[in-house]
């Protein structure tokens, strides 16, 4: 493709026709979300997809929400603590276990599964 940039090597006048079965054309429609059919053909083409954002899961993002206004609320109260006093126990336990919620549910492919990581269990046993 020319790089020059000139009227004439911008304007797109060749049509190209392209017959698809009903399986390609829900697979075209799947994948090219709210693009152009031929807009995306020819950004496939170029090597230029679009990106493809999966939808949110409202559940899931309401859950990470939760955990991270209580992670905020735990370093407002930790920032408003004097700088010579050190952490109690109970507030190195509550910023442990939301830091371990909000890992948990953001490695799991199913956020409502138990994450099976280091839970291996020996077989010989």
């Amino acid at each position: 493709m020319s790089t020059g940039n000139t009227f004439n090597n911008i304007l797109r006048s060749h049509c190209i026709s392209v017959r698809l079965n009903n399986e390609e054309l829900s697979l075209l429609n799947e994948r090219r979300g709210s693009h152009r059919k031929g807009e995306w053909l020819r950004m496939a083409f170029l090597h230029n997809h679009p990106s493809i954002i999966p939808s949110i899961n409202l559940e899931a993002w309401k859950t990470l929400g939760e955990i991270s206004q209580k992670l905020n609320r735990l370093v407002v109260h930790l920032d408003n603590k004097s700088n010579d006093s050190p952490l109690s126990q109970t507030e190195l336990f509550a910023v442990k276990r939301q830091i371990s919620e909000l890992r948990t549910n953001l490695i799991t492919d199913n956020m409502w599964s138990a994450s099976h990581e280091g839970n291996a269990k020996n077989p010989q046993r």
